[in-house]
């Protein structure tokens, strides 16, 4: 089955696209079933104006339904490894909802970030050192409209405004929580689990590291290079990703039903019933820890 010079783009894609299909049907049909239920959830939220924590948890959870569509196209067309890589970015999405609904100090702090990050670019366009890799008068056209000082005083005054002390630190700059804090605030040892090991090792992609290369180049016994492997020869379809991607939207809901007591725990357990039966035929193990009200699964992702 060869690839024709047009690669994923050319009609030669469609051969394996279809051995997915046929392999992995009973699989999509209940991703798309859970995300038509997603969708509903979306709509189904009463939603008061005044809730900033709501509001912040369903402009993630409508962030987290595209990364979750996306996964689904991109394996379905036989990039699984960008589908892959998709998975980091949904696992966020879900650690975020998860800390908000913690509480609103939470997620004032979650909403701290975007004043931090920016707080972080002016500063880097500021800085005299920088200044030769930009073109010429960049610092200048940057801060055209608003000065860096202008732009650093509104932005410490959104985040003195949010009221929360953890925000700053000892010195009174201001601090990014990052992402491990986050889980460990979630007290989940199934999400805990999934960040020390199937996060870590889908990041490799995400950030192009050697370890990714193997996908790529075959070395014979010697260590020389035999071979240079590309297309669905590269990919790697293992029908794990699909079973995380559904795993972290069910995560998701179990969060969003403690906040907005919605939609109904019985619809949750349902997917979680079905996803884990279905996991066990192609070997993805579920645990669902009730006391911990989350769900855990794991499958022989060793590197």
């Amino acid at each position: 089955m060869p690839i024709n010079e047009f690669g994923f783009l050319g009609n030669d894609i469609k051969q394996y696209e279809n051995i997915l299909k046929t392999k992995y049907k009973e699989v999509f049909d209940l991703y798309e079933e859970i995300n038509h239920f997603l969708h509903t959830v979306k709509f189904g939220i009463e939603l008061k104006n005044d809730d900033f924590q709501g509001g912040t948890i369903i402009g993630i959870f409508c962030k987290s339904l595209t990364t979750f569509q996306s996964i689904y196209i991109l394996f379905k067309h036989y990039l699984c490894n960008n589908a892959e890589n998709l998975c980091r970015i949904l696992f966020e999405e879900m650690v975020n909802i998860g800390y908000c609904s913690l509480g609103k100090d939470e997620t004032r702090i979650y909403l701290s970030l975007q004043a931090i990050n920016r707080l972080r670019l002016i500063d880097k366009v500021n800085d005299e050192e920088n200044r030769k890799y930009f073109i010429k008068n960049y610092k200048e056209m940057f801060f055209k409209k608003k000065s860096y000082n202008q732009r650093k005083s509104e932005l410490l005054n959104f985040l003195n405004s949010l009221g929360v002390k953890e925000i700053f630190s000892k010195k009174g700059k201001p601090k990014k929580i990052i992402l491990e804090e986050r889980i460990k605030k979630l007290s989940s040892k199934g999400i805990m689990s999934y960040y020390l090991t199937f996060y870590n090792m889908v990041s490799t992609g995400v950030h192009s590291s050697p370890d990714v290369l193997e996908r790529y180049l075959i070395f014979d016994e010697n260590g020389l290079m035999e071979e240079i492997s590309w297309g669905p020869k590269a990919e790697q379809c293992e029908i794990g990703i699909i079973f995380a991607a559904i795993n972290f939207m069910i995560i998701s809901l179990e969060y969003i039903h403690k906040k907005f007591s919605f939609p109904k725990k019985e619809d949750i357990s349902k997917f979680w019933e079905r996803t884990e039966k279905l996991g066990s035929k192609y070997q993805y193990n579920f645990e669902h820890n009730e006391n911990e009200g989350m769900g855990s699964a794991c499958q022989d992702l060793t590197p």
